[in-house]
């Protein structure tokens, strides 16, 4: 199952929710990040220091190499294709090629069976990046910060997402909104989880992930929160996405067997 963890807005630990659910989900299934962002911070964040000359997500994605030159394992046990600020330059180069939207989904086939599931790590944009994350997934989900400003480009999202649903990937789901960096017990967070549940009735919302300077830090040490930190409060919202996402793809298969 492919999942993009996208939100134009930066700082809602998109990148920290692909390292500690793929932490999760390599405990019992193969997984595959993709660092889609040219700041870098997932491949980063997995331990990886590109090096001059080394082939990252541009060359994927200008079809210069295939996926499978550009793999590299992580101490995590994830599979990572790695980034770095050459992908900037990626999507201006894109914009004159046919079937822009369909880059990424097109490099990903050749390797995508090798893996239970692969997760995206999306641009903090709506730009050409991140379209074509979502024109290659199952599912989305979607990182908001537990602060009131956070909430304002939900709108925008949820907009792109359903112009990818209608024009160019009508499989796409929202797996749910994940609120994070939640703190315990204050009214802005308890305002913002109320208004999350107000306004999106039909999208599930998971429980929130708190605050905790453990998450920056086993990013820095180059680790799953799981492996870093002995907290299972920490763990177990990452635990119930996992558990959705392998529900949702058992689903997925029995009614893929029913058609045949």
């Amino acid at each position: 199952m492919k999942i993009a963890v996208a939100n134009q807005k930066g700082g809602v630990a998109k990148t920290t929710s692909v390292i500690c659910l793929g932490g999760v989900l390599i405990k019992s299934c193969s997984c595959l990040a993709i660092d889609f962002d040219p700041q870098g911070n997932l491949t980063t964040g997995l331990g990886v220091e590109v090096t001059e000359g080394q082939l990252t997500t541009y060359n994927v994605i200008t079809e210069r190499s295939s996926a499978k030159e550009v793999l590299v394992p992580t101490r995590s046990g994830l599979t990572l294709l790695p980034s770095d600020i050459s992908l900037a330059s990626a999507e201006p180069e894109l914009m004159s090629k046919i079937g822009n939207f369909f880059l990424l989904k097109e490099v990903l086939e050749p390797i995508e069976s090798q893996f239970d599931h692969i997760l995206i790590d999306c641009p903090p944009s709506l730009g050409l990046l991140t379209v074509n994350a979502l024109a290659a997934a199952d599912a989305v989900l979607i990182p908001v910060q537990c602060q009131f400003f956070a909430l304002k480009g939900l709108a925008a999202l949820l907009e792109t997402i359903q112009s990818v649903q209608k024009r160019l990937n009508p499989d796409l789901k929202i797996l749910g909104v994940l609120p994070t960096m939640a703190e315990r017990n204050t009214i802005m967070t308890q305002d913002v989880l109320t208004s999350l549940k107000g306004r999106l009735k039909d999208i599930p919302i998971f429980d929130p992930v708190p605050k905790s300077v453990k998450f920056p830090e086993s990013n820095v040490a180059g680790e799953p929160i799981h492996t870093y930190a002995d907290d299972s409060k920490l763990v177990k919202p990452y635990q119930t996405i996992a558990n959705t996402i392998m529900e949702v793809q058992s689903n997925g298969a029995k009614k893929s067997k029913v058609k045949r």
